[in-house]
């Protein structure tokens, strides 16, 4: 409703009455105006005269708005503003309410509303104030960021380490040398970004040649490689996988970095870490037909005993040749979590099974013809 009202009456009008009006006739908006100012002059003599009041800037604009006509009478909603106070507004709507007639037809306008101008002038006041308020803020919190960033780096540079193997300086965590499990990394930003979030058993391996006296730093723990999500991060694996014996491979979000990764991208990775096993089956094609099997058995020490692709029974690794002994039941395949053996070999060839797929293969002196043995090695 104020936006109707340019910039000019919004600075000095205080209040905008509203009315409804009812005429019993066909009339223009300049017989409703002049009814009012006609039928309202007089009444309180010229201190108090509508018309007087207009003249002198008291009251503005009178406008019928929204009028149409209905079964030949006009209706419609009246709208009046003052410069005046709230008590002089509440008499100039009495005053309008008064009157009864417009041109030769009887008319009722009836009181509707007062909008306090400068209340809508608050609100929108308010709303502007909001809005810088939040820009301000928006602005602002970048640099605090970059302030806490700074505190950050700051803080995770002394609290990473040089650790000297064979020639080289490697970029490490305060918590490598006591912790159970080591986390290999490719870089020093890398390192600093998880030692930022609280996780100190962690290694940098270095852009170059991994140093072969890495070995020794990580016997008898367990190894995991967290990589990059992307191509360089599975070659620097298999540049490792050439130095040192891994048990799990991490992997950052495809197409991002380690040294990029904020706290819940990290912890997700990591909690989702697979046994190099299972990981290298989608880098080989003789292995990857088999992955759902291999994925049923892995760390379960158990096998998989499988004919035309659908997995017919599994039983635990210690009672498999046993069981096979007995067994009459035709199978092609056999998924297990643990070593390809010599017997193992002989006794599938002689039930006539002609795949096995293990972690790794033990002393074989020969395989049958038509026997395929396949390893996660």
């Amino acid at each position: 409703m104020v936006e109707e009202y340019s910039e000019e009456e919004k600075e000095y009008i205080k209040y905008i009455i509203e009315f409804e009006f009812e005429i019993d006739g066909v009339v223009e908006k300049s017989d409703i105006v002049g009814a009012i100012f006609g039928q309202t002059e007089g009444i309180f003599g010229p201190t108090f005269d509508l018309r007087e009041l207009a003249k002198a800037g008291k009251i503005g604009r009178i406008t019928p708005v929204h009028m149409e006509v209905k079964d030949r009478r006009t209706v419609g909603i009246l709208r009046l503003t003052t410069t005046k106070e709230i008590e002089a507004a509440a008499l100039i709507a009495a005053l309008v309410e008064s009157v009864d007639q417009v041109g030769p037809y009887k008319a009722k306008f009836k009181f509707k509303r007062l909008y306090d101008v400068r209340e809508e002038k608050i609100k929108r006041i308010v709303k502007r104030a909001l809005d810088i308020l939040e820009s301000w803020r928006l602005s602002k919190v970048p640099k605090a960021e970059e302030i806490l960033d700074t505190l950050r780096k700051h803080m995770q540079n002394k609290h990473i380490m040089s650790v000297k193997i064979g020639k080289e300086k490697l970029a490490a965590g305060p918590g490598i040398k006591e912790a159970d499990e080591i986390i290999l990394v490719e870089g020093r930003a890398d390192v600093a970004n998880l030692v930022k979030y609280g996780i100190t058993n962690v290694l940098s391996i270095g852009g170059g040649r991994i140093p072969e006296e890495i070995v020794k730093l990580v016997k008898g723990k367990k190894v995991t490689a967290f990589l990059d999500g992307d191509r360089g991060g599975l070659l620097n694996l298999k540049k490792l996988l050439q130095t040192l014996r891994i048990d799990y491979v991490a992997m950052a979000p495809e197409g991002k970095e380690v040294e990029d990764l904020k706290y819940d991208e990290i912890k997700v990775a990591l909690e989702n870490k697979k046994p190099i096993g299972l990981f290298l089956i989608e880098e080989r094609d003789d292995i990857r037909p088999y992955k759902k099997y291999i994925e049923e058995v892995y760390g379960k020490l158990e096998a998989a005993l499988i004919k035309d692709g659908k997995i017919k029974d599994k039983v635990p690794i210690s009672e498999l040749i046993s069981y096979l002994e007995r067994s009459e039941e035709e199978l092609d395949t056999i998924v297990l979590d643990g070593i390809i053996t010599q017997r193992l070999i002989d006794l599938c060839s002689k039930k006539g099974i002609k795949t096995i797929v293990g972690l790794r293969k033990g002393s074989i002196v020969r395989i049958p013809e038509g026997i395929r043995v396949l390893s996660l090695e």
